[in-house]
């Protein structure tokens, strides 16, 4: 602490003499540059001094009014003023610099337009400044008498034009330098400083070379001068525009001294102030101009900063995140990609619904905050690219390993915000993922990349997030892929086969006690056009994601109860089993779907089983209650398919009428081997056998584990090891017609 605070008062002391000496530079060279322009007008027509003052002390503060005060005290001992005149002419510049600092904060509290404090400030300033040092300068050089009205035109001109000039300037000095906010640096070697550049010292020369030479001249080169500002404001880049205009208006004062100076010595004053008005008239409208062009450029840039920011948040919004991902992974970079951490909101429009979109924006600023916290750097940009979707970017040589750690801290903050009450989502795990290769082309597909990796967090509860490994791009080829599929799927559905079409295939369920009777489970299958068949597994979660499942489903009913309906040998058929979907088993059209397709092709309730998966996702339990109680008084079976793999097991069992159970073929495989795999079989064929079920055993694949089952009391059996599944179509027309 006592080290920083002696920097901060090395630094503050440092500035002080700078300012003083700065001053007394610039009161030196003035009177160097511009003499007094005569007895009768015992001034300079410039006076940069006091305006650099006004300028720094805008920019750094009032800190500098004692530097500043002081070497005005000196100069004014230095020059052998009287003593009244030393006090009242510095009291005076101090007087002018605390009204630049008070003037400057009203401004700032009660003019909420960045244009208008612009417009206001400097003129102001010099009208007050040029007004206080007239007065004092009639004073001082009037001798008791009354002022002549070219002493009190000269002062106040002096002083305006200087304010306006060098004010400014040194305030944008001190603040961004020779460069515009938001634009690169300039580069002096272009060719409209060139053309600026020639034009000025064309006009220069003009005024001096014709108005020695010609009273003519002397009266309208002055106005072609003026128009050299005003191409300024046109031509130079805005970073240098005041430093350029400072420097022309500065010749072209020395001009004047030149061109209205007789050769006996004596200066024409006439003409003289009447050239000064046009220099004050051109540095006006040029400080006008000036100040109305970096008033649009400010707005311009702050648009364009809106532009890219969150609203909600005040992170980056998926064009800023974007254009931080093309710049970081530019061919000019030392990275050739990155790592990306994604944070995911499931369901929040559903949540908004839930808790209002209030609490969900004070969710997502919570997150906000949560990002900014647990990077590590702030060079490591964070953004919102869309609601409840957040990233951070981290473009460092290990990035892998530091988003693990930074995703590792940003779970457990997450985790506390949610036991302390501040995170309400609903009891809905907030996902998060780890990209470890990012490149610079996945920008256009950087909202995708992390929702689909998000996805595969929900999947997983047994870790903090996902970490994808691979390349991002992989993650969008399966992208392309599922909406492939879904077009697909509906293109099928629609009766068009061009990409391929949906099979129904059958597996039979072998009764080992009765082997006559004839029991099947109908499969999807999807066939390409070149006649290979793909497994459901490709294509029946996609279906679940882009919301086909009940037409799925109802396009298996249809096509089932079709088949083994009307022909002949489906009369052999004791038993057609079908899977239903969760989002079907919830809808209210499957029970009167069914009952009229039982109607149509005549096809006895009694011999349809539908099974429900156990670990299906069902989002109204309610419905598909009385969905199934419905259809098991019309006499079709329920059956609980792969039974004993997910958490609702005994919920299915109480709520739902069970005809069948059919266990998992995971606690099957390893039957032989595994005590607890046969336990479990035990054990359901005590529940069932409590319920009144039969059971069913999947993927039975050996005759070691056929044995090991009739031993245990399980006589239904499914799986290669019993019979393969093939063609429904091809099934039933081996079948006997009676």
């Amino acid at each position: 602490m006592k080290t920083r605070t002696g920097e901060t008062a090395g630094r503050r002391v440092g500035e002080s003499l700078l300012s003083f000496a700065g001053w007394w530079l610039a009161a030196w060279l003035t009177t160097q540059a511009f003499p007094a322009v005569s007895e009768y007008l015992p001034i300079s027509l410039l006076w940069m001094a006091n305006a650099m003052a006004y300028g720094a002390v805008l920019s750094l503060g009032p800190r500098l009014i004692p530097a500043f005060t002081l070497a005005a005290l000196t100069w004014n001992i230095a020059r052998g003023d009287a003593l009244p005149e030393i006090v009242i002419g510095t009291g005076a510049f101090l007087v002018v610099m605390l009204f630049v600092v008070s003037f400057a904060r009203l401004l700032d509290a009660r003019v909420e337009q960045d244009q208008a404090r612009r417009l206001l400030r400097v003129p102001i300033i010099a009208i007050a400044s040029a007004s206080v040092f007239t007065l004092l300068g009639v004073w001082q050089f009037a001798e008791g008498g009354l002022p002549a009205t070219e002493l009190v035109i000269a002062l106040w001109l002096s002083e305006a034009t200087s304010v306006l000039l060098f004010t400014p300037l040194v305030q944008q000095l001190l603040t961004v330098g020779l460069r515009s906010r938001g634009t690169p640096r300039f580069r002096p070697i272009t060719g409209v400083v060139a053309v600026w550049t020639l034009t000025a010292f064309l006009v220069l020369t003009a005024l001096l070379l014709v108005g020695r030479q010609s009273h003519t001249g002397r009266e309208w080169l002055p106005y072609l001068a003026l128009t050299v500002p005003m191409l300024a404001i046109y031509l130079l880049p805005t970073s240098i525009t005041r430093l350029a205009v400072a420097g022309f208006v500065l010749v072209w004062v020395g001009v004047h001294y030149m061109v209205f100076t007789r050769p006996d010595g004596l200066v024409e004053i006439d003409a003289l102030l009447n050239g000064q008005m046009i220099i004050f008239t051109a540095t006006l409208i040029a400080f006008l101009a000036i100040e109305s062009v970096g008033s649009f450029e400010e707005a311009n840039r702050r648009l364009k900063a809106a532009r890219l920011r969150d609203g909600v948040t005040d992170l980056d919004n998926d064009l800023g995140l974007t254009r931080h991902l093309r710049e970081l992974l530019d061919p000019g970079q030392p990275f050739r990609h990155l790592a990306v951490i994604g944070a995911q909101i499931p369901d929040v429009d559903d949540l908004s619904t839930l808790i209002g979109l209030d609490e969900v924006h004070r969710v997502e600023r919570l997150i906000g905050d949560t990002f900014r916290n647990v990077r590590p750097a702030p060079h490591m940009p964070a953004g919102r690219l869309q609601p409840g979707l957040f990233a951070l970017l981290i473009p460092e040589p290990d990035a892998s390993s530091q988003a693990v750690d930074i995703a590792t801290e940003l779970r457990a903050s997450l985790e506390r915000a949610e036991s302390e009450g501040r995170l309400p989502t609903a009891r809905q795990r907030i996902r998060i993922a780890v990209l470890d290769i990012v490149a610079a082309d996945d920008h256009r597909h950087l909202a995708t990349l992390l929702f689909r990796a998000c996805l595969k967090d929900a999947e997983q509860d047994d870790r903090p997030f996902h970490h994808h490994r691979e390349s991002a791009s992989e993650l969008i080829a399966d992208h392309r892929r599922a909406l492939e599929w879904a077009r697909n799927l509906r293109e099928a559905l629609a009766g068009e086969s061009a990409a391929g079409d949906l099979v129904l295939f059958a597996q039979p369920i072998v009764d080992r006690h009765d082997p006559e009777a004839r029991r099947i489970e109908v499969l999807l299958r999807w066939r390409t056009p070149e006649g290979r068949i793909e497994p459901p597994g490709e294509f029946l979660g996609i279906a679940e994601h882009f919301g086909l499942m009940p037409k799925l489903d109802r396009w298996v009913l249809d096509h089932s109860l079709a088949a083994v309906g009307d022909l002949a040998s489906g009369n052999r058929l004791d038993e057609v089993a079908i899977n239903v979907s969760g989002d079907s088993l919830a809808g209210d059209w499957l029970p009167s779907r069914i009952e009229a397709l039982l109607d149509a092709h005549h096809w006895p309730a009694e011999r349809l089983c539908l099974e429900i998966t156990e670990t299906m996702l069902i989002r109204d339990m309610a419905r598909a209650q009385r969905n199934l109680a419905t259809l098991h008084q019309m006499g079709v079976a329920i059956a609980i398919d792969d039974f004993g793999t997910g958490r609702a097991t005994f919920s299915y069992l109480q709520h739902y009428p069970v005809d069948e159970l059919k266990i998992d073929g995971s606690f099957i495989r390893r039957l032989a081997e595994s005590s607890f795999d046969r336990e479990v079989v035990k054990a359901t064929c005590t529940l069932a056998a409590h319920l009144g079920s039969r059971v069913v055993a999947e993927f039975v694949e050996t005759p070691q584990q056929v044995q090991i089952l009739e031993e245990l009391g399980v006589h239904f059996h499914q799986g290669y090891g019993v019979a393969r599944p093939g063609p429904l179509a091809a099934y039933l027309a081996e079948l006997p017609a009676s």
